[in-house]
């Protein structure tokens, strides 16, 4: 009988599927260049706190429209540990590690899908699934250790004993990875509250949850933050930000990642959720609100209520009784067939990746900064573009970068003016005093200053992107075409 079990193909199926998936963020995450500005920024504010001890709580001087605004940087240590890898010479250790903690999120809904009773296969079903969630959002970045966080304290509050408590350190751990940290306490407050529904009454259960929602809570206070953490979360609920960036975009049904993997999910809930437990109709129906909220949190509500689904469907398939499935060798094809796309995934990503560079528009910036004669005030129509200027300090000032978070509304209302060609546009460019634009090729803004050609010159551009400028920024004329092809590494 054990070696029947370390041989059972349905052992090994839902594992084999979190390898796979795990050879597809090691791929993406080491060999695949970042499409923002993020890992620049985050690795300059991780410098930073490494040279001066201490966290930055405002902007600086980098910002020539927002120097002095109250930043609260959440992803400090995130940045910190980005910085420490890449100055000690491994830059691929940070990306390594978010792929290592996608996986390790799988697991954790393979174990809580296992826990409730759902099959192998179903279990494997749960992993492909949010994985194919977190399709759009997955990278080198801080969210994706949120994501473990998240599968961490969920699957440690629905222990009914003592190990729920050691949800209480994940979270500590959680905040002061990522701000999403705030759901901990609500999870752990809905469990509270569905105990109660249960007991009908105020049982030790009941009691208990409710200290544990509490402590969760206190435990997202233990940053270097403090109380400014969950003031930034609270903000950010309606911040300005959220029309500009597209993951903050509302999710809707022409999205890749909610086409297949929260559509197929919200199907099941609605076919067999009454089957679950008042906890786990709780759960998914909190987290079902989260995932129209923004795009970014299809993952979030994969992760979270796919045990639910399956585990749900699991029930309906033996209320039906269904005939115990005869041994054949379409298991072993199954798992053989995943081990195959272990080793497949990452030899054609090694194939097909792009340049490193090729994400973001540097060889443009580079001439920018080779043909200004003083320091540009530049405005990037992908704000995060910007964050390219903080590899040499002090070289140009910018409107607007990646950190996007501590802006002014205000400022946002401005770009989102100049972004749309409103009829304001150019009057912002003029007081703020800008003279270098970086903008989409071929885009709307892109044609409004082409067609001022006494006003704005294009001097770069790339595949990406077109740099303008304003002509009294140049020392003198140059070969624009020269200056590119020697400001791009060969």
């Amino acid at each position: 009988m054990r070696t029947h079990a370390r041989l059972d193909p349905d052992r090994a199926l839902p594992w084999a599927c979190v390898a796979a998936a795990f050879a597809w963020f090691v791929s993406v995450a080491l060999r695949f260049p970042p499409g923002d500005g993020d890992l620049l920024w985050q690795q300059w504010l991780g410098a930073r706190i490494l040279r001066e001890h201490a966290i930055p709580r405002a902007l600086g001087p980098e910002t020539f429209a927002a120097a002095g605004a109250p930043w609260t940087p959440h992803e400090w240590l995130f940045s910190t540990a980005l910085a420490f890898a890449t100055e000690h010479g491994a830059p691929w250790l940070i990306p390594l590690a978010c792929a290592v903690a996608a996986a390790l999120a799988l697991a954790t809904v393979v174990l809580r899908c296992r826990r409730r009773g759902a099959s192998a296969p179903l279990s494997a079903a749960a992993a492909i699934v949010c994985a194919l969630a977190m399709i759009q959002s997955f990278g080198a970045r801080a969210q994706v250790l949120g994501w473990l966080g998240l599968t961490t304290v969920v699957w440690l509050l629905e222990i009914d004993g003592p190990w729920a408590w050691a949800a209480v350190p994940a979270t500590v751990a959680w905040a002061n990875l990522h701000a999403s940290v705030f759901l901990s306490p609500a999870v752990a407050g809905l469990f509270a509250v569905a105990a109660l529904l249960r007991d009908r009454r105020w049982s030790r259960d009941v009691g208990h949850r409710a200290a544990l929602a509490a402590a969760c809570g206190v435990a997202t206070l233990a940053t270097p933050l403090g109380i400014d953490l969950p003031r930034y979360a609270a903000g950010l609920l309606a911040s300005p930000i959220r029309s500009s960036i597209s993951e903050w975009g509302a999710t809707s049904m022409t999205s890749v990642a909610f086409l297949l993997a929260a559509l197929p999910l919200v199907l099941i809930l609605g076919a067999f959720g009454m089957r679950a437990s008042v906890r786990d109709r709780m759960l998914a129906a909190a987290f079902t609100v989260v995932l129209f909220t923004a795009v970014r949190n299809v993952p979030v509500f994969a992760l979270v209520v796919a045990p639910v689904a399956l585990s749900a469907l699991a029930a309906a398939r033996v209320a039906r009784a269904a005939p115990p499935r005869p041994a054949s060798f379409a298991p072993w094809a199954t798992v053989g067939a995943v081990a195959v796309v272990c080793v497949l995934i990452p030899t054609v990503a090694w194939r097909i990746a792009p340049p490193a560079q090729s994400g973001l528009p540097a060889g443009p910036a580079r001439v920018l900064l080779a043909q200004a004669r003083s320091q540009p005030r530049v405005f990037c129509e992908d704000f995060a573009w910007c964050s390219l200027f903080l590899r040499e300090p002090g070289a140009a000032r910018f409107y607007m970068d990646g950190r996007c978070d501590p802006y002014p509304a205000p400022m946002w209302r401005d770009y989102r003016d100049v972004m749309d060609g409103n009829r304001r546009w150019a009057f912002i460019l003029q007081r703020e005093r800008i003279d270098a634009i970086l903008v989409r090729r071929d885009g709307a803004l892109d044609s409004l200053l082409a067609e001022r050609p006494g006003t704005w010159r294009r001097i770069a551009s790339d595949r990406l992107a077109r740099l303008y400028v304003k002509p009294a920024l140049l020392d003198g004329p140059r070969d624009a075409g020269r200056a590119l092809a020697a400001a791009v590494p060969r």
